[in-house]
């Protein structure tokens, strides 16, 4: 299930009062528009829930029904449970306890497990702390270390209380397989921008700038590592020539090549800069012996440099990014700090010399490009906030930019028309009334 994605996602009765259906799109990113009180906000917080099995919250938004279609055929199918014995209210439609059913396809049911009981979880909860081999897990579930299984809050009341009212599920096997393969992630742009200047640079920014100055030397020594693993055994290699061995103008192009690598990694700040290093410029006019010799240096200089990589895409994105938009400073990486802002004069300024609006715009692009795993759907609510109508207007295409680096798929909750831009065909817009299901 790695390559499981969210497709569709029908939400009915929103409120009592809205029907939405949400189709992802095949570009990876879908926007979704209507007007104040929608509930954009509610749809992103109710898949952020799901997939963070939250159920308790999940159950605080009314709605009726809840399916969502993923690109594999499965369904997860989301509804209110209601009392048998009275016709159900319309309280009962929209806040009732949750049931939650699970289908490999259309055709085949998998299970259905129960939201759980806030009494019956706290009846468990009073049990288990009296049992000291059963470990909390998450919220009403344990796991019994004598047996290694999973126990919910019912099981865990049905064992005290044999045949005390019927037992229902409250945990999908089949579920967290689900979520193993797919990370949903809500990026609270709200909560960010909320903050004191201060709280940003004294959390957000600087916690940036010690993640980064982590994978610095985390590169750094992989680097150190495959040098001096290369350099002791060069001479073994070049005299078993057992090795690929380049003609006279491959050399100079892959010379050339390597050179233009260590400019680049130098000039972002991963590699220290070193004097030029030459080479004979008639290459033609070498020995075999010496063609080999260059041909293996050559190999095991760009296989060193290959620990780069990676780091050193992202690394030129966030520089690529942030310092078209910073005025009169600039953002650079410190092998000292991580990261180091840089003013009109040379001069180092502190991180919180970046006004409330430039923290916001490093933060999130920083967990955009670093702290977001592939395959991750991200949920974005109204990015415009703290965002000048000129950084608006280039949110889309820097959200495609990185997401084609990382390999995430984003859904943007907005009704900023800067944000949208020309990206029209990537709308989806929200009912605006129940209109029937």
């Amino acid at each position: 299930m790695q390559n499981t994605r969210i497709r569709e996602i029908f939400i009915s009765r929103l409120y009592g009062l809205y029907n939405h259906r949400i189709n992802l799109t095949e570009e990876g990113l879908t926007i979704i528009h209507g007007a104040n009180g929608v509930g954009k906000t509610a749809v992103l917080k109710c898949l952020d829930y799901l997939f963070g099995w939250n159920i308790d919250a999940l159950s605080k938004i009314p709605f009726r029904t809840i399916n969502i279609g993923l690109s594999d055929g499965a369904k997860i199918s989301i509804s209110r449970a209601t009392r048998i014995e009275r016709t159900p209210s319309k309280s009962d439609m929209l806040n009732g306890p949750l049931e939650l059913s699970f289908f490999k396809d259309p055709n085949t049911h998998i299970e259905t497990v129960f939201a759980i009981d806030p009494e019956m979880a706290n009846f468990a909860e009073t049990i288990t702390a009296s049992q000291t081999w059963m470990v909390k897990v998450q919220h009403g579930l344990w796991r019994d270390t004598r047996t290694g299984k999973y126990v919910d809050a019912m099981e865990v009341v049905q064992d005290y209380f044999p045949g005390k009212g019927k037992k229902k599920k409250t945990y999908s096997g089949y579920f967290e397989k689900i979520r193993k393969g797919l990370n949903v992630k809500l990026i609270d742009t709200h909560r960010l921008s909320q903050r004191s200047k201060d709280q940003l640079a004294d959390f957000t920014v600087l916690e940036c700038a010690a993640d980064m100055l982590k994978q610095i030397k985390t590169v750094n020594a992989e680097y150190a590592r495959r040098a001096q693993e290369l350099d002791q055994n060069f001479p073994h290699r070049l005299i078993l020539n057992s090795n690929s061995f380049y003609g006279p103008d491959i050399v100079k192009e892959r010379l050339l090549k390597l050179e233009k690598r260590q400019v680049q990694l130098s000039k972002i700040g991963l590699l220290a800069t070193h004097g030029a290093q030459t080479f004979p410029s008639d290459v033609e006019s070498l020995s075999n012996p010496k063609l080999e010799a260059i041909s293996l240096f050559v190999q095991d200089s760009e296989a060193k440099l290959d620990a780069f990589n990676e780091l050193a895409i992202r690394c030129t994105a966030l520089l690529k990014l942030l310092n078209t938009k910073f005025k009169h400073k600039k953002l650079e990486l410190s092998k000292e700090t991580g990261l180091s802002i840089i003013d009109s004069f040379g001069d180092i300024i502190p991180m919180d010399a970046l006004s409330s609006g430039e923290q916001h715009e490093l933060v999130i692009t920083y967990e955009l490009l670093f702290k977001t795993p592939s395959n991750t759907l991200l949920l974005i609510d109204e990015p415009e906030i703290s965002l000048h109508v000129g950084w608006q207007k280039s949110f889309i295409e820097d959200l495609l930019y990185i997401s084609n680096i990382v390999g995430f798929e984003s859904v943007v909750a907005t009704h900023s028309p800067f944000i949208v831009g020309e990206k029209y065909d990537l709308m989806v817009s929200l009912d605006d009334g129940v209109h029937g299901e």
